[in-house]
């Protein structure tokens, strides 16, 4: 079973957390099933498991580590899914998290069961840094480096901003009601359409239904290879196929496998939104940059 983590918007539950320390941070992280998985303290406990998601609104925690650290419960609320399945979480805050030099405080959290995504991730999984986390920091994702950096300004000269074979930059920007970076400009067979660029998902390419219909592919997508997705609020559905070309901009990729989408990837379903989403197993041969101060994400291959 491939994780699919995706992620997560819980209505009302946003509040900005205070951080420590604005040097430049290198911390490393284990690349397991495709997921970025970083070592945190949270409330002078620990370490943790946690992945680092861009899909996810407010960070999360596994409701076991919330009762064994004595954290307040609040009353359930109904998630809004931006990923795999759906399902229902709890509010909490835990006061501190530290991970590598980084410290955070009032980090509001969801709280949800990760134990089947630990089953699948083969490590107990004890939380999900989200939106929350990564807002208003410059965040690089070096895949191959297996290192996450923290930048006080940018490391990227302006020349980088010049989109070629091996590198692109694009604005951040969101769809309504998701945390997710956009880019709009994926070609798949030559079709244009709009992805989304998603850390918590261990997949390459999904399609999602419309653009499964549009391309000509759902009969494929009807018989193909199933392929299944956990993530923290549930299940979905796919099945395997391949594309005969993918450009992200300027970047060719090629002939990929990719995944269709077939049930449980909540509001991906609505026809009027994005068309497909990119995970891990597509930006590993990347240096993924994400800007959240002056709203810029900037791929670069390190392929040679």
């Amino acid at each position: 079973m491939r994780l699919g983590i995706g992620g997560c918007l819980i209505a009302g539950w946003m509040v900005l957390p205070t951080f420590a320390a604005d040097s430049n941070l290198e911390i490393p992280f284990d690349f397991l099933h495709n997921q970025i998985v970083l070592r945190g303290v949270l409330n002078g406990h620990g370490p943790y498991n946690l992945i680092l998601d861009t899909g996810t609104l407010a960070s999360t925690i596994d409701l076991q580590v919330a009762r064994e650290l004595g954290l307040p419960l609040g009353a359930e609320a109904t998630s809004e899914g931006v990923g795999a399945g759906h399902s229902t979480g709890r509010h909490t805050t835990f006061v501190d998290l530290q991970i590598g030099g980084i410290a955070v405080h009032r980090l509001d959290a969801a709280v949800f069961d990760l134990s089947g995504v630990s089953r699948n991730l083969g490590r107990p999984l004890h939380g999900v840094l989200g939106f929350s986390f990564l807002d208003s920091r410059i965040t690089q994702i070096d895949y191959f480096q297996r290192r996450i950096r923290f930048y006080k300004d940018s490391p990227l000269p302006l020349n980088v901003h010049r989109d070629d074979e091996k590198s692109i930059s694009f604005p951040m920007q969101f769809h309504s009601q998701s945390v997710l970076p956009v880019l709009e400009d994926c070609y798949v067979n030559g079709m244009r359409l709009t992805v989304t660029l998603d850390t918590g998902s261990s997949l390459g390419l999904v399609l999602f239904p419309r653009t499964i219909e549009r391309l000509g592919f759902g009969e494929l997508a009807r018989t193909g290879i199933p392929l299944e997705a956990a993530g923290y609020l549930g299940g979905a559905r796919l099945t395997k196929g391949w594309v005969k070309s993918v450009m992200l901009k300027s970047i060719d990729l090629g002939a990929i496998e990719v995944a269709y989408a077939r049930k449980g990837y909540a509001t991906y379903e609505n026809p009027d939104r994005r068309g497909g989403s990119i995970g891990n197993a597509i930006l590993q041969d990347f240096v993924l940059t994400l800007d959240y101060r002056a709203r810029v994400v900037t791929l670069q291959s390190v392929a040679e």
